[in-house]
């Protein structure tokens, strides 16, 4: 009981940790989407999901949630998806306009969870839309060159660009509660 306490009081604790390891990773990750290393690029996506899943598991069982936490792994998600949808904008995979709008609502959405107390924590339908944005990025990435593979990603990018804008409006209806 006294260690699950004082690892509560720790800022850095091991979902914090994750998180920021997430965001150390998005290094190589640029570097191998520029080298043109797919075969990288999907090993890094496959790691920064892991390690999103287990800071949230983490930090649910063992009670360790931060305002800190409900900044940073958000934000981490955001760079981490992000950064391969920008690489597929620029190789006309994924249209500019789309991409444009997605940094929009995340700017909108960093900066209400900047002005909340709580870090506005992320609703399951923004789990849901970073899941989505996940697997399509997995699949465009995936070693496998296989057709139905590219339309599966397509499907999915739609999906998440879909909640990316749903969870907009529900954001802005909670901040507005809030007031």
């Amino acid at each position: 009981m006294l260690l699950r306490k004082n690892l509560k009081n720790l800022t850095l604790n091991i979902p914090n940790l994750l998180s920021i390891s997430r965001l150390f990773l998005v290094f190589p990750l640029i570097l191998f989407l520029e080298i043109n290393r797919p075969f990288y690029v999907f090993i890094l996506i496959i790691i920064g999901g892991l390690t999103d899943y287990f800071d949230g598991l983490i930090a649910r069982k063992f009670n360790l949630k931060t305002r800190l936490g409900a900044i940073l792994d958000p934000l981490s998600d955001k760079i981490f998806y992000l950064i391969p949808l920008t690489f597929l904008c620029k190789n006309n995979l994924i249209p500019f306009w789309s991409l444009s709008l997605i940094l929009f609502r995340e700017i909108i959405i960093s900066s209400l969870r900047n002005s909340t107390k709580d870090g506005l924590p992320a609703s399951m339908l923004g789990k849901f839309k970073t899941f989505f944005f996940f697997i399509s990025v997995i699949s465009f990435f995936t070693p496998l060159k296989i057709s139905l593979l590219n339309n599966l990603a397509l499907i999915f990018y739609w999906l998440g660009f879909i909640l990316t804008f749903v969870t907009l409006l529900v954001y802005l209806r909670i901040k507005k509660n809030m007031i």
